[in-house]
């Protein structure tokens, strides 16, 4: 029985999906023993489908449970590697960068704002390897 996946942006039957969690890396497949992690701030989900395609999906800021045979992934933000839109990712990066340029580096604004520099960064490589939208 395939593995089944949800999420705000897929919910299907996969054959693996593997992602960080804060304490390393998860690889999940069907019949999986129950599961619940955080996962990375900021990361890519590898997701298998059943016809052996990999696909990559955007996630940061959340946990991950699998019980029955479902994967469960409640994160901030999600979103299928082909469906970020550049232009945005560019424009988040930029304010990113702009705020770091004017802040202590020592103030947790500074982290706040690096924090969103890496997931602009991480969003901007998902998409372009995998021909995303703008």
């Amino acid at each position: 029985m395939p593995l089944k996946t949800f999420c705000s942006a897929l919910e299907n039957k996969v054959a693996a999906v593997s992602f960080m969690g804060v304490d390393g890396s998860y690889g999940i497949l069907p019949g999986h023993a129950p599961l619940v992690t955080a996962m990375a701030h900021a990361g890519a989900v590898q997701i298998t489908e059943t016809s052996g395609e990999k696909v990559a999906m955007f996630a940061s800021d959340g946990f991950a449970q699998v019980q029955n045979n479902l994967l469960t992934m409640v994160c901030e933000a999600g979103e299928m590697a082909q469906e970020i839109d550049l232009e945005r990712v560019k424009q988040a990066e930029a304010r990113a960068r702009e705020k770091l340029a004017n802040l202590d580096k020592a103030s947790i604004e500074f982290l706040q704002a690096e924090a969103s520099l890496e997931k602009a960064l991480l969003r901007d490589l998902l998409a372009r390897r995998s021909g995303g939208a703008g």
